[in-house]
């Protein structure tokens, strides 16, 4: 995520050229999708097995029937009796997945995705008013707190330095390089 927000600083430098807003709306996209992801292969090869914790726990396959990465989504969604995978940079969701699937290291998994102060749902909110534009979406983008004007959503604010000497953004990727550390534990 760190090259995702050199994308973004880079392009925040001119917030008023309609390119580099684009560019900051799509870091914010991809920034989403990069955090979705992580959740997604965290939990797939848990549930695989054959791979070792950074805490030095070997993880066996949560379920006689997972014989691979490959298996376990198809497993998953017969479980949950689910048409589609889930929305897996929501904590709520792929914890549910998670503890469905039986992975040994839940405890870790679960009190790094679930911690308080994890951006991930501002972050899907603002994602979500940037790829769909609907009032609704950007009722719940502006009222994650990160922007100071009832207008629209603008980027411009995710460049803003927060307490901590960082921008929003750096913020977010710091909060999120820590949840993912303490989830491999």
């Amino acid at each position: 995520m760190a090259w995702l927000c050199a994308e973004f600083k880079k392009a925040a430098r001119v917030p008023t050229n309609r390119l580099s807003q684009l560019a900051c709306e799509m870091t914010v996209i991809r920034m989403h999708d990069a955090w979705a992801r992580f959740c997604r292969d965290l939990i797939v090869l848990s549930a695989a097995g054959n791979t070792i914790t950074v805490g030095g726990t070997s993880l066996a396959p949560s379920r006689p029937d997972i014989h691979n990465s490959a298996s376990v989504i198809p497993i998953l969604l017969t479980v949950k009796r689910w048409r589609y995978e889930p929305k897996w940079a929501t904590a709520s969701i792929a914890l549910d997945a998670a503890r469905s699937l039986s992975i040994q290291n839940l405890p870790n998994v679960s009190a790094a995705l679930g911690a308080a102060n994890s951006p991930a749902e501002p972050l899907r909110h603002i994602r979500n008013y940037y790829a769909h534009r609907r009032r609704e979406t950007s009722t719940l983008a502006l009222g994650t707190g990160y922007f100071t004007t009832n207008n629209l959503p603008d980027v411009i604010h995710l460049n803003s330095y927060t307490s901590g000497g960082l921008t929003v953004i750096e913020s977010w990727v710091k909060v999120f390089d820590a949840v993912a550390c303490a989830s491999i534990q």
